[in-house]
């Protein structure tokens, strides 16, 4: 066995090679996670049973921390100064109590969201800076208020169902808010929140690649579309502000057949006329209804069949695999594709929270496989970029008689 001499100069070691390491890949995101995989693995080595419980049980207490530092401006009024500022400071400034506020901290130094420069004086750190961003910043409150509310109802909601699988309403989501309304409804009626999940959803498309970077657009979309003027290109469905059709367009401008954006009247009413090309139409939709675009090239879906449990998802694809054109048209949703096996957190728990808040899920191969059957499609391929990144389903009308709608 190593004398605990030896053992402490190889970690001291360990702690000087990623230091560089950490900084060297910095600007290589793909060898960034690969250290990141690294250390979570060696970490869940180390961590004793009992402290990784323990990990859990506490887990909730700095993100509440957190929130109420949210809410009494105390965030925002450490990343404005610049600079470090005393309790005493932030409490006359917020109006909180500086009691409150020194314990509130404790957790969140630890946790490296702020800094403590000196007793009882704090500054902003890269990550109280940076959740400053609308979008993480809308996005910690919105799942903070409501996904947190739904995922600590979630055990005693299954148990009163007799733990039978969430597919469909009411779910987690309307028996912790007394509503039957769903999550999008029930946003409606509090635009503050509306706003907050807005600003989270636009930068979590923004953050991540768009589809046509990773995948081979050439091959799936353009290779043997249709030239003449009437015909369309690429329709994307509830497409939300235009955020992909926009990033699609300038990518290729010289693509050819139209382009449309579909998308609740209230939302494409919502969306300024100069925030998109001229050549982009705007086509105001319920994708539960009839699809009038008929014989598209490619029909683009981006985060929705997550939303929805099945019997929605295949009203939803039966629509438009009715509008299709056989032999030509293509259905293309980017969504999570899990693997059957060892799947990585992020989309794990994101399943977790599609359960809680939508009654809704991310899916395997097969599962797409069968829910793209029952609506009369059938894969043409899974195309991936890693399993923890959203994968590319392509997809077209089935050999068999296509469902009716």
């Amino acid at each position: 066995m190593p004398d605990s001499s030896s053992i402490e100069a190889r970690i001291a070691k360990l702690a000087a090679d990623l230091d560089s390491l950490s900084v060297d890949v910095a600007h290589d995101e793909a060898s960034r996670k690969r250290l990141m995989g690294v250390v979570m693995a060696t970490k869940a080595k180390v961590e004793s049973p009992i402290e990784t419980i323990w990990g859990l049980i506490m887990s909730p207490h700095a993100p509440a921390s957190l929130m109420v530092l949210i809410r009494a401006g105390v965030l925002a009024a450490l990343v404005a100064a610049g600079k470090p500022q005393t309790s005493k400071a932030l409490a006359a400034s917020t109006g909180a109590s500086e009691a409150l506020l020194i314990r509130l901290m404790r957790p969140l130094v630890a946790l490296g969201v702020f800094r403590e420069t000196a007793l009882h004086t704090y500054a902003a750190t890269p990550i109280s800076q940076t959740l400053m961003a609308p979008p993480l910043l809308g996005g910690y409150q919105f799942m903070f208020d409501l996904a947190t509310r739904a995922l600590a109802n979630l055990p005693r909601y299954l148990e009163k169902t007799g733990f039978a699988h969430v597919d469909g309403a009411p779910g987690p989501f309307q028996d912790c808010n007394h509503t039957q309304d769903g999550l999008f409804a029930y946003l409606e009626k509090d635009p503050a929140m509306m706003a907050n999940f807005n600003a989270f959803m636009a930068g979590s498309i923004a953050n991540r690649p768009d589809w046509f970077t990773t995948f081979d657009v050439q091959g799936i979309v353009l290779a043997g579309a249709k030239t003449d003027a009437e015909a369309v290109l690429l329709v994307d469905v509830a497409g939300g502000q235009g955020h992909d059709i926009a990033a699609f367009q300038h990518a290729f401008p010289a693509a050819p057949g139209k382009l449309v954006l579909q998308e609740l009247p209230a939302v494409l009413d919502s969306i300024p006329v100069a925030a998109l090309a001229a050549q982009i139409e705007r086509q105001k939709i319920d994708f539960f209804e009839a699809q009038p675009v008929q014989g598209a090239r490619a029909y683009y879906l981006r985060y929705i069949f997550h939303d929805w449990p099945d019997a929605a998802c295949v009203h939803i694809m039966t629509h438009i695999a009715a509008a299709m054109e056989r032999g030509y048209s293509k259905l293309i949703i980017f969504e999570w594709i899990l693997p059957e096996t060892d799947v990585p957190l992020y989309p794990a728990l994101l399943d977790v929270n599609m359960m809680a808040l939508l009654n809704g899920r991310e899916r395997t191969e097969e599962q797409w496989s069968g829910l793209l059957g029952q609506a009369g499609l059938q894969v043409v391929r899974f195309h991936k970029a890693g399993a923890d990144a959203e994968g590319l389903i392509e997809a077209e009308l089935a050999d068999q008689e296509m469902v009716r709608p």
